[in-house]
């Protein structure tokens, strides 16, 4: 990202400061929070109030912030969630459409202020996003000082505030990895390696082991694919051939305890899980079964699960075809997005995330329309990002372009 605004929102310099605050508490709310109800005011509180407050704000005003609701990615969006919420009418078990129109609001309101602060305070993700790689370190490390029992479940770390699962725990961590690798990259790209780098790659060795203990092969599996973007979009670093093979033999290092362990649980069912879905999916496919409908599997291994394990065959399952293309149409807004920005830090750093998270949500289905969670953000943190890599695509002759967000 870059080191400067680049233009100034039409609203109170207060405002917007208490908004980019929120975005760092954000952030970080994850390893602050004592537990999951306090993680959730944490974000409602110190993020989404500020982003109601400058939304009611730039509606009065008529600002500039205002572009980014007519944006592809913000109506893509909103259409879908709007559908979703719409299908839980013909849902058997779903709650009242109300209950999630609310969730609804709070994920668009969310997607605006990420856009809000990625537009009109661009330095401050990349900011943001060192603060969270620190203090992940930090929160890891306590964790396994600390609270070593609680921490875990089943012998698998998830967490001892927030966390709930350890898959969940695992895509979160590995999100914080891709977002600061992407930093610890631009950094490489136009500075080489210093000693700031060097820090913010052991902090990320740091991040990787925690991925690590959650033993997540969805989260890991996820990691090569964004590393396989990463290698073939990034020819141009200084050294980044012998870091890629310093970082690949690091990797390989800490991996070989875990190896058994995550060769020995084979495919974890997914297949047969699949399966199932993919046949109710075709008892409704044209509307699907409507949203939160009742999803109960009995494997072979004798679990009984409650998803399928796929958020894209999650929502054919719930919406249907028309479901499925609404999704699709907004995952393909992201990607113009992302692709239309490419040489630019934000665009590269909004690809690596969207590449991470469409990959790790294929083994996991959780997050559509649910309150702040490890993967609540994965995607939604993606449509802010693109609407604001959209917002300087699309800039007047004469204003800063796109190329002040550059990469050398």
């Amino acid at each position: 990202m870059n080191n400067s605004t680049l233009t100034r929102p039409a609203v109170p310099a207060a405002l917007q400061g208490a908004l980019v605050a929120g975005f760092y508490v954000f952030m970080c709310a994850w390893f602050i929070a004592p537990s999951r109800s306090a993680h959730h005011t944490i974000v409602y509180l110190a993020f989404l109030f500020p982003c109601l407050l400058h939304l009611l704000y730039t509606l009065w005003c008529r600002s500039d912030s205002l572009r980014g609701l007519v944006s592809p990615v913000f109506l893509s969006l909103a259409i879908f969630l709007a559908y979703m919420v719409i299908s839980t009418l013909w849902s058997d078990i779903a709650e009242e459409p109300g209950h999630y129109l609310k969730r609804m609001v709070q994920t668009l309101l969310f997607v605006y202020g990420v856009y809000a602060v990625c537009r009109f305070s661009p330095a401050h993700l990349e900011k943001a996003i060192l603060c969270c790689v620190v203090l992940c370190v930090i929160w890891l490390a306590v964790n396994e000082l600390y609270f070593g029992e609680t921490a875990y479940l089943s012998d698998r770390f998830r967490g001892a505030n927030a966390g709930l699962h350890y898959l969940l725990t695992g895509a979160l961590l590995g999100a914080i990895l891709v977002l600061g690798t992407h930093v610890m990259l631009q950094r490489l790209s136009y500075k080489g390696v210093d000693m700031p780098g060097i820090v913010l790659a052991c902090l990320l060795a740091g991040v990787f082991y925690g991925v690590l203990l959650t033993e997540s092969r969805s989260a890991l599996l996820a990691l090569v694919v964004t590393a396989g973007y990463w290698f073939f979009d990034t020819p141009n670093i200084r050294n980044f051939k012998i870091i890629a093979v310093i970082g690949a033999v690091g990797a390989a290092i800490m991996l070989a305890p875990y190896a058994e362990l995550f060769i020995s649980r084979g495919f974890s069912q997914r297949f047969e899980i699949w399966h199932a879905t993919l046949q109710w999916i075709l008892e409704e496919p044209w509307f699907g079964h409507g949203f939160g409908a009742e999803y109960i599997l009995h494997v072979s291994s004798g679990e009984e699960l409650y998803d399928a394990h796929n958020i894209h065959l999650e929502v054919l399952f719930e919406g249907g075809l028309v479901g499925g293309f609404l999704w699709l149409t907004f995952l393909s807004t992201l990607a113009s997005c992302g692709w239309r920005a490419r040489n630019t830090a934000m665009g590269k750093c909004l690809l690596a995330l969207l590449i991470y998270s469409v990959s790790v949500k294929f083994f996991e289905s959780r997050g559509i329309l649910s309150r702040p969670t490890e993967f609540w953000h994965l995607l939604w943190l993606c449509a802010g990002i693109a609407m604001a890599c959209d917002g300087f695509a699309s800039k007047r002759s004469g204003e800063p372009t796109l190329e002040t967000t550059s990469t050398r």
